[in-house]
């Protein structure tokens, strides 16, 4: 279980990074249709963000606490 905490923001990260990727593409090619909602695209960045800096404000913390 303490392995699956050590890794969990490393993949919150990548996962989170892929999404903003996404909304990305959709803003400047709609020919992709990732995400067809306004709303949802707004969202999904802000979740985004969010994510990303939970997860490397968790990695500092868990080294710094080595």
């Amino acid at each position: 279980m303490k392995q699956f905490f050590k890794i969990l923001p490393h993949i919150q990260i990548i996962l989170a990074l892929m999404l903003l990727t996404f909304a990305i593409i959709d803003k400047f090619n709609s020919a992709m249709a990732f995400i067809d909602n306004e709303i949802t695209k707004n969202m999904l960045i802000a979740f985004s963000v969010c994510a990303i800096t939970t997860a490397i404000l968790l990695v500092h913390e868990q080294r710094r606490s080595k």
